[in-house]
């Protein structure tokens, strides 16, 4: 993460450098001279305090389909607060031979009590010092009729002539779901086998 503060901030002053380049060999009006330099100085704040909220913010992306669980945070949601709640997890992806691959990464999901039952109990066997692997099915989390429910919500979106039908069907389909998930006790790394 070091490395993408410290490209982004290089680029930024080299766009600065060309702008300043720029603007004294070309023979603009002074006005968008100091237009151009005003914008570009007020950027300069803007860009450093944007920057540093990348640093340790939990993806929204798709969590690794196996991986070994670290930690999490269960936040529950509060309508007085208007929160949604989240479930913020951090964990290291896994190999196919189960291995570590790559720093530990936080991710964050959308809450649910099954996702909060499943990690508290993940999270009670982390504390008794048993290493948890976590794997993301999506087959699994799906019903046995899903495609045909999900023509009939098209169709009925269609024929109601709703314009979101489809575009809703879609985001339903890409939502986490806790049935994907799944907690174990980790599994040993395979090994190859030795000589003879």
């Amino acid at each position: 993460m070091t490395f993408t503060i410290v490209s982004l901030t290089a680029a930024y002053a080299l766009v600065v450098a060309l702008l300043a380049y720029i603007l004294l060999l070309s023979r603009l009006n002074w006005v968008l001279k100091v237009l151009a330099t005003a914008a570009t100085v007020a950027l300069i704040p803007l860009t450093f305090s944007s920057v540093g909220e990348l640093r340790g913010l939990p993806t929204d992306g798709p969590i690794p389909s196996s991986f070994r669980m670290l930690w999490a945070q269960v936040t529950e949601p509060s309508a007085l607060q208007g929160e949604k709640g989240n479930v913020f997890l951090w964990l290291q992806k896994l190999d196919a031979e189960n291995y570590p691959s790559g720093q530990p990464r936080a991710f964050q999901l959308p809450y649910s009590d099954d996702l909060k039952i499943k990690v508290n109990d993940a999270m009670g066997r982390i504390a008794q010092g048993e290493q948890i692997q976590g794997k993301v099915d999506a087959e699994s989390a799906l019903p046995e009729g899903t495609a045909e429910a999900l023509a009939q919500e098209i169709e009925m979106g269609m024929v109601e002539g709703r314009p979101g039908g489809a575009g809703s069907v879609g985001e339903r389909i890409f939502q986490f779901e806790a049935g994907m998930l799944t907690f174990g006790t980790e599994a040993a790394p395979i090994t190859p086998e030795k000589p003879r």
